[in-house]
């Protein structure tokens, strides 16, 4: 085993723009319907997201004749259908969503076009692959498919043709076919229509596997681009494997390996590569410390089960009875910490399938998720009966909150299920509920509720956990997991939201800046201002670089609220 092992995972590794597209929007007709979606054929060619899917009541049918329901929704899936099946849906008394990746909407309509001009129709790619059966139904009858140079060779004479490449064909592949398809054309355009990111994509592949020992291409065995790119590693790198999961992973592979590069297909995401990194840094290291190996599982376990969180709010509870001028007591850090805590772990616990994709929260939240909905309805109730300590008030608003918090994952009461469906409303939720429990609920029990110094304490708080909300946001959307427009960052996009987050750290700034123009508390307030710096750090850290993996993450983000007290601490 080498000494030094370089691990190399591909930046244009995770979804595809078009899977994205595809699954967020039957992720919000799950979300608005609150009934079964169905998808002709699987929605994209992973069986790991395709099960995680149907725990979100989405499923899959081979035909129409398989939906027994009336008014039915019915989801056309990223690769397309020719488009008299579609025609012949919509003729069907079922609601037609059109989920087609728009790269190969391009392609149809490319095809459309010019077969209207009379042109005949060579499409390099997989015979039987979706994508391409629904391509063929725009030809009009004059269509031919070639898996590349070798076939081209056998095309029939044709006046004029038009040359189009499945999206995730290999670039080479398809050059070549079309310089043979030119020999049996009297006019032949070329239409390169790979998509970029499967050209970025195999272009980076082909960069690092000619420099690599072991590349590992992660993917469907039944996905055509992701075969397509182990095709390129097996004729570049010394040793190249195709797995579907880490499970597949063998100590063996790494023998002799010294540079390991990772890609995976379109459809793989982001949380399934981390766990293959993960896996193949424990078999390629070979000599990492036992003592190092049991910390970092300690160290995730307190991140997936909500320790770390629980810590944070009771950081954030400090800095808020030291800019309110409280009295600092283990009364109101214990109810913040239990709060966060409570709802953490029942929104953790309620999650489906991959969002609990490491395996420390595997092991708390599929093995045992009974147990930590348990401890998560405990924690929550001695949260509120300490509130109960600091008046009714202070009782009623918490236990408002935390019913709140507990019922959304699942089903809210006909008043708010509207709420439930607004953009960013978990964001905007969890913002309300620390707010509360952090700073306004101290206020209320030192009396000072009113007071200028609380309500700017409890502004503060607000802005500062809905910025850790967006954060996680975004975190989980660069890892894939399966999340609506109840993220921010999935609703206002990327762009939007990053400039909503300069925004909001302006904001903070101005209310540090006003307390101490209110001569409030100079050195603290000054304090705080230095720690806006590791927020506005953090957050050009995500704009400009790869986002973490999803532990590393959560510990940055969290990590704020413990560097804000210590800040408050020593001012």
């Amino acid at each position: 085993m080498p000494e030094r092992v370089q691990i190399t995972v591909a930046e244009s590794a995770g979804f595809c723009p078009g899977v994205k597209n595809a699954i967020d929007k039957v992720l919000e007709l799950a979300k608005q319907r609150k009934r079964t979606i169905y998808t002709l054929g699987p929605l994209i060619h992973n069986k790991q997201v395709i099960e995680t899917l149907k725990e979100q009541n989405v499923r899959a049918v081979s035909s129409a004749a398989e939906i027994k329901e009336r008014g039915a929704i019915l989801v056309i899936r990223a690769h397309g259908i020719p488009p008299e099946e579609e025609a012949a849906l919509r003729a069907l008394d079922l609601e037609v969503v059109d989920a087609t990746c728009p790269l190969v909407k391009h392609v149809q309509e490319n095809i459309r076009v010019h077969a209207r001009k009379g042109y005949a129709t060579i499409i390099v790619g997989d015979r039987d692959h979706a994508e391409v059966l629904g391509l063929m139904g725009y030809t009009e009858g004059r269509g031919y498919v070639v898996d590349g140079p070798d076939q081209a060779k056998d095309l029939p004479g044709l006046e004029k043709a038009n040359i189009v490449a499945q999206t995730t064909q290999e670039h080479a592949v398809f050059l070549a076919a079309a310089e043979e398809a030119r020999r049996h054309c009297g006019e032949l355009i070329i239409s390169n229509t790979i998509c970029n990111p499967t050209r970025q994509r195999q272009e980076e592949t082909v960069q690092f596997a000619e420099k690599s020992d072991l590349v590992i291409v992660v993917g469907g065995k039944n996905s055509a681009n992701t075969a397509r790119l182990f095709q390129i590693c097996e004729r570049l790198a010394k040793k190249a494997v195709h797995i579907e999961k880490e499970d597949e992973l063998r100590k063996s592979f790494f023998h002799g390996a010294s540079t390991i590069f990772i890609t995976a297909g379109a459809s793989t995401p982001t949380w399934m590569i981390e766990k293959v990194l993960e896996k193949a840094r424990r078999l390629a290291g070979g000599r990492e410390s036992r003592l190092l190996e049991q910390l970092a599982f300690a160290w995730k376990l307190a991140i997936t089960g909500s320790l770390y969180t629980a810590l944070a709010a009771a950081a954030l509870t400090y800095v808020c009875l030291k800019l309110e001028g409280a009295p600092v007591s283990g009364m109101p850090l214990s109810m913040a910490g239990l709060f966060a805590l409570s709802l953490h772990m029942a929104n953790r616990a309620a999650e489906k399938g991959a969002a609990a994709p490491d395996k420390a929260g595997r092991l708390l939240f599929v093995k045992h998720r009974a147990a930590a909905r348990v401890t998560a309805l405990l924690c929550g109730t001695l949260a509120i009966l300490l509130s109960a300590a600091l008046g009714w008030k202070v009782f009623l608003t918490a236990a408002f909150f935390w019913s709140l918090g507990m019922l959304y994952p699942h089903k809210l009461p006909p008043g708010l299920a509207k709420f439930g469906n607004f953009p960013a409303s978990k964001d905007i939720l969890t913002a309300l509920g620390w707010a509360f429990m952090c700073a306004y609920a101290p206020g209320l029990w030192n009396g000072g509720a009113l007071a200028d110094s609380t309500q700017l304490a409890v502004f503060f708080a607000f802005l500062l956990v809905f910025t850790r909300s967006v954060m996680f946001g975004i975190s989980h959307a660069h890892s894939d997991l399966i999340v609506g427009r109840e993220n921010f960052y999935k609703a206002a996009g990327s762009g939007f939201t990053y400039f909503t987050l300069l925004v909001i750290l302006l904001l903070l700034a101005f209310i540090l800046l006003t307390l101490e123009s209110m001569n409030w508390k100079p050195g603290l307030t000054a304090a705080l201002l230095t720690g806006l710096l590791y927020y506005m750090g953090l957050m050009l850290f995500f704009f400009f670089r790869r986002i973490p993996e999803r532990i590393t993450a959560e510990t940055l983000i969290d990590t704020q609220f413990l560097v804000l007290a210590a800040l408050a601490r020593f001012a």
